[in-house]
C-alpha cells in the first residue's frame, strides 16, 4: 500500500517553524511534542478494518483465509466477545492481553487453532472467565499489506439487534476507517441487516458487504431435470438484492460494494495450495477491493489529521494572541476548549450513570422474589400455564438490561464529544462491553399418572353401572403413562441461580466499563491541566513580538495548505467483476445427455419415495388427515422441498402471491411464508388453520443456525400457532447445508439442530416431532436421517448396517456422499437415547 508523505511533511514544516531558533524551540516545547508524537502515530499510517457480521455467516473462517492458514476456531456455535485483532509479521506469534494479569505469547508450534480456542471460544472460556481483554496475531502469511490491521469484532445477533450489539457497534465504529460486512448469499434477514448497515453507514463508514459460502449454491433443478437457474443466474440474483439493500439505506452508493466470496474454499485453496478452488473462491478480488478501499480511504484520513493539526495551529496562534493582549486564562477559558468544571460535571453524570445502572442491577433480586411467589402460587401442573410468567421476567430482565445499556450508549456519546473537543486521537481507544443476559427456561420432569379405558361387554358395561357403590375401576382397564410436568422445584432453582448469574455480570461488566470511563476522564482532566500549565508558562517567558508574528504567519501560511485537504473525499471501491460471471457453455453427446437425464430421474424418484414414506408414516397418527403445512423464511428453498418430496411444482404467481399475501393454500398443503409482510387478512387465515391436523415441515436456514434458532423461538406467529395445539407433528428442514457438507462436519449442525429442536419441546410440550431432515439434491442423506432416527436405541449393529445399505445404493458413489452418510451415521451412534434425535 502506497505511504502518503503529505501530512508528515507538513508537521516537518510545523515543527520547523517552531524550532527555528532556541527562543521558539524554548517557548514551544510542548507544542513540538505533541507534533512528535502525531507524527508517530501517522508515520504508522494503519487502516484499522473490522469485520462485523451474523453469527455464523463464517467471518472466523475469512479472517483464517486471510492470515492464510488455520488458526481461529471455526466452529458454528458463536464464539466469545472477545476482540481479536489480524495482521502481518516477521514471525508467527499471538498475544492474548487478560486484564488482571501481563499478556501471555504463543509462538510457532504453540500457535493453532486449539490453542487461540482455549481463550477465544466461549465453549472453552464461557463467559470468558479467563478475563481474556484482546488476542493480536502476527503472521508473515498474512494476505494484505502490512499496514492494514483486520479487527475481528464479535458476531453480531442474526436476527434481532439487540441492545448490546447496538452498543458494540457505537463503541467499535468510531475507531476503525474501514466495515466488511460478512453476511450469507441465502440470508433472508434483510431488515436486520439494514438496521446494522444504517449504523455503519451513519457513521460514514466505507462498506464492503460480503455475501459468503456461495458455495452453498446449487442450481435449480425443474421436471425432467431441466436447468431453470444456474448458479450464476442465482448468484446474480442474490447479488442485486444486496446492491439494492445498499442502494436503501445509503445516501452515498459508491462508499459501498457487494462482493460474493467463498471464505472456506479460499482458505482451502491456500492451505492446500490448490489454485482452481482458490481461484472460484472469488477471495482475490475480495482481497483487491479491500486493498482499493484502503487506499482510498488515506485521503479521507488526512482530511481528518488535517483538521486535528489545524485545530493545533489555531490553539497556538490564539494562545500567542492573548498572551500579548494581557489576558488571563480564566478570562479565555475557550482557548483550552474544555474547562474543568465541563469535567466535573462529566464526572458527576457518570457517577449518577454508575448509580442508575447499580439500582437497575438491584432490581434482579426483586425479580427473583417475584419469580419464586409467582410460580409457587399456581397450582397447575401444566407447563403451559407457566410460559406466560417466564415471559414476563425475562422481559423484565430484557428491560433492565435495555436501561443499563442506553445509559453507557449515552455516557459513551459525552466521551466521544470531549475527545473531539480536546483534539485526541479516539481511534486507538475501544472497549466492547458484552452484557447479554441468560433467559429463564421452564424445567419439567415426567411422572407415572394411570389413564381408565373401558373394557367391551355387557358385564363391564353393568360394572361401570354399579362403579360408585363398590369398586370404582370396575368395567375399567386401568394403563399406566408418562406424563410431562412442571418441576416447580428445579424451575425456581434454575430461575435463582440465572438471575444470579446475570446480576454478577452486570456487576462485572459496569466495573469494566468504570474503569475505562474513569481512565478517559482522567485522560481529559491532564490534557486540560497541560493545556494550562503551557498556557501559563508562555505567559512566564518574554513576549518576542518580532518573532511571534513571524511563526503566526508561517503557520497561516501553512494553515491554509491543510485547508486545501478539508474537502469531502468520496470513496470509490474498485469495480470487480466475479469469476462466475462469464457464462461458458459446452456441447456435449447425446449419450451424455441421456445419462444426465437418467440421473436426474433417478433423485426425483428417490425422493418422491422418501416424501411417500414420511406421508404414511404422519399419517398412521391418530387423528392424522394427511394435511401438510411448510412454514419457511425462504420461498425459494420451501418449493424446492415440495417439488422434490412431494412432485408439487410451484410457478412463479405462486411464489409472488405467497410472498405477498403470507399464507397459501391448495389441495393437501398450506404454505406460510414468515418474512411477508402480516396483515389482518394473513392472521384471520392463520386463525382458520390452526386448529386443523397438520403434518409440518419448518425450513430453516443451516448455515445460519443462530439466525434460525432466534426466527422459529421467537417468532410470533409461530409462538401462537404452537401454543396449546395438539394436532401438529413438527419436522425440521434443514436448507443450505452444503457449506457443511463441503466442510465435512455436517455433526455439528445437526448438534445444533439437536438443540433447537429440545428447546421447541421444552416450551411447547404439545408438539409431536417427528423428523430431522436436509433440503439437499441428493436424497440419500434424508434415508440416513430417517433410518437412524427411527431407531430407538443406535448402536453400532445399526451403524454397521445401515452404513453397508446405503453405501450400496448408487446414490452414495460418490466420496462426499459416502464421508456425509458416515458422519450422519456417527453422530447418531454417538449421542445416547436420552440425548439424541
Amino acid at each position: 500500500m502506497r505511504k502518503d508523505n503529505y501530512i508528515l511533511n507538513i508537521i516537518d514544516q510545523i515543527r520547523g517553524v517552531l524550532s527555528k531558533n532556541n527562543y521558539r524551540e524554548n517557548r514551544y516545547n510542548r507544542d513540538i511534542a505533541w507534533l512528535e508524537e502525531r507524527k508517530s502515530i501517522y508515520d504508522d499510517n494503519i487502516i484499522r478494518i473490522a469485520i462485523m457480521g451474523i453469527t455464523s455467516s463464517g467471518k472466523s473462517t475469512l479472517v483464517n483465509a486471510l492470515l492464510g492458514e488455520k488458526i481461529l476456531p471455526m466452529a458454528i456455535r458463536p464464539s466469545s466477545s472477545i476482540i481479536i485483532t489480524a495482521s502481518k509479521g516477521l514471525k508467527r506469534q499471538a498475544v492474548i492481553y487478560f486484564k488482571d494479569s501481563g499478556p501471555k505469547i504463543l509462538e510457532t508450534e504453540n500457535l493453532n487453532e486449539d490453542a487461540i480456542a482455549e481463550y477465544a471460544d466461549e465453549s472453552r472460556n464461557p463467559g470468558n472467565t479467563l478475563n481474556v481483554t484482546q488476542i493480536d496475531i502476527k503472521t508473515p502469511y498474512f494476505m494484505l499489506d502490512e499496514k492494514i490491521h483486520i479487527i475481528d469484532s464479535p458476531g453480531l445477533d442474526a436476527w434481532n439487534l439487540e441492545n448490546h450489539e447496538k452498543l458494540t457497534l457505537e463503541i467499535l465504529l468510531p475507531t476503525i476507517d474501514i466495515c466488511i460486512f460478512v453476511t450469507t448469499v441465502k440470508a433472508n434477514s434483510d431488515a436486520t441487516n439494514a438496521e446494522k448497515i444504517k449504523i455503519v453507514s451513519e457513521k460514514d463508514k466505507q462498506i464492503i458487504l460480503v455475501q459468503n459460502m456461495i458455495d452453498s449454491i446449487e442450481e435449480k433443478i425443474g421436471r425432467n431435470g431441466i436447468v431453470e437457474e444456474d448458479k450464476v443466474t442465482i448468484l446474480k440474483k442474490y447479488k442485486k438484492r444486496a446492491e439494492r439493500l445498499l442502494m436503501e439505506i445509503t445516501d452515498d452508493k459508491e462508499i459501498s460494494e457487494v462482493i460474493q466470496i467463498s471464505a472456506l474454499n479460499g482458505l482451502l485453496g491456500i492451505v492446500d495450495k490448490d489454485k482452481e478452488r482458490y481461484d472460484n473462491s472469488n477471495f482475490e478480488m475480495f482481497i483487491n477491493a479491500i486493498e482499493n478501499c484502503a487506499e482510498n480511504t488515506i485521503p479521507k484520513l488526512n482530511g481528518r489529521r488535517a483538521e486535528s493539526l489545524i485545530e493545533k495551529i489555531n490553539s497556538i496562534i490564539s494562545t500567542d494572541q492573548e498572551i500579548i493582549k494581557g489576558n488571563n486564562l480564566g478570562e479565555i477559558e475557550d482557548l483550552i476548549k474544555v474547562s474543568n468544571k465541563e469535567l466535573d460535571n462529566l464526572a458527576n453524570k457518570f457517577e449518577t450513570a454508575q448509580n442508575e445502572i447499580a439500582e437497575k442491577i438491584k432490581e434482579i433480586e426483586n425479580i427473583t422474589s417475584n419469580i419464586i411467589k409467582e410460580i409457587s402460587s399456581v397450582s397447575s401442573e401444566n407447563i403451559e400455564d407457566y410460559l406466560d410468567i417466564v415471559d414476563r421476567i425475562n422481559n423484565k430482565n430484557l428491560y433492565i438490561e435495555s436501561d443499563i445499556l442506553s445509559t453507557v450508549k449515552r455516557c459513551e456519546k459525552d466521551k466521544r464529544r470531549i475527545y473531539d473537543s480536546l483534539n485526541l486521537d479516539i481511534r486507538s481507544s475501544y472497549v466492547l462491553p458484552s452484557i447479554e443476559s441468560k433467559n429463564i427456561e421452564i424445567k419439567h420432569k415426567y411422572e407415572e399418572r394411570t389413564v381408565l379405558f373401558k373394557k367391551e361387554g355387557v358385564l363391564n358395561k353393568g360394572k361401570r353401572l354399579l362403579s360408585n357403590i363398590f369398586d370404582k375401576d370396575w368395567g375399567y382397564k386401568e394403563v399406566g403413562y408418562d406424563e410431562r410436568i412442571i418441576d416447580k422445584d428445579e424451575t425456581i432453582k434454575r430461575a435463582q441461580k440465572i438471575c444470579s448469574e446475570n446480576k454478577n455480570k452486570y456487576i462485572s461488566i459496569l466495573k469494566e466499563w468504570s474503569n475505562q470511563y474513569t481512565k478517559a476522564i482522567d485522560t481529559f482532566y491532564e490534557e486540560v491541566s497541560r493545556r494550562t500549565e503551557e498556557f501559563e508558562e508562555k505567559k512566564e517567558q518574554n513576549i518576542e513580538l518580532y518573532d511571534i508574528g513571524e511563526v503566526t504567519k508561517d503557520l497561516i501560511g501553512i494553515k491554509d495548505k491543510l485547508s486545501n485537504l478539508r474537502v469531502d473525499v468520496k470513496n470509490e471501491v474498485a469495480i470487480t467483476s466475479d469469476n462466475y460471471e462469464k457464462n461458458i457453455s459446452y456441447s456435449i453427446s447425446r449419450l451424455h445427455y441421456n445419462f444426465y437425464m437418467l440421473s436426474n430421474k433417478i433423485l426425483e424418484k428417490n425422493y418422491l419415495l422418501v416424501g411417500k414414506y414420511i406421508n404414511k408414516k404422519c399419517e398412521e397418527k391418530p387423528n392424522s388427515m394427511g394435511l401438510k403445512l411448510f412454514w419457511t423464511w425462504d420461498i425459494d428453498s420451501c418449493r424446492d422441498f415440495i417439488s422434490r418430496m412431494y412432485g408439487i411444482d410451484l410457478d412463479f404467481e405462486e411464489c409472488e402471491l405467497i410472498k405477498r399475501e403470507g399464507l397459501y393454500s391448495f389441495e393437501d398443503i398450506a404454505i406460510i411464508y414468515e418474512s411477508g409482510k402480516g396483515t389482518l387478512k394473513f392472521y384471520e387465515k392463520l386463525k382458520q388453520i390452526k386448529d386443523i391436523t397438520y403434518s409440518m415441515f419448518i425450513i430453516f436456514n443451516g448455515i445460519q443456525i443462530g439466525n434460525s434458532k432466534k426466527q422459529i423461538l421467537e417468532s410470533r406467529n409461530l409462538n401462537y400457532f404452537f401454543k396449546e395445539n395438539s394436532n401438529l407433528s413438527m419436522n425440521l428442514v434443514i436448507d443450505s447445508c452444503r457449506e457443511f457438507i463441503n466442510a465435512n462436519n455436517i455433526e455439528e449442525l445437526l448438534i445444533e439442530v439437536k438443540n433447537l429442536k429440545d428447546k421447541v419441546i421444552s416450551r411447547f410440550s404439545s408438539i409431536r416431532t417427528e423428523y430431522i431432515l436436509i433440503n439437499s439434491k441428493n436424497p440419500i442423506y434424508n434415508m440416513a436421517l430417517i433410518e437412524s432416527q427411527e431407531i430407538h436405541e443406535f448402536l453400532i449393529s445399526d451403524y454397521k448396517v445401515i452404513k453397508e445399505k446405503l453405501i450400496e445404493n448408487p446414490l452414495s458413489r460418490g466420496v462426499e456422499e459416502q464421508e456425509t452418510i458416515e458422519k450422519i451415521l456417527s453422530y447418531f451412534l454417538n449421542t445416547s437415547k436420552e440425548e439424541g434425535v
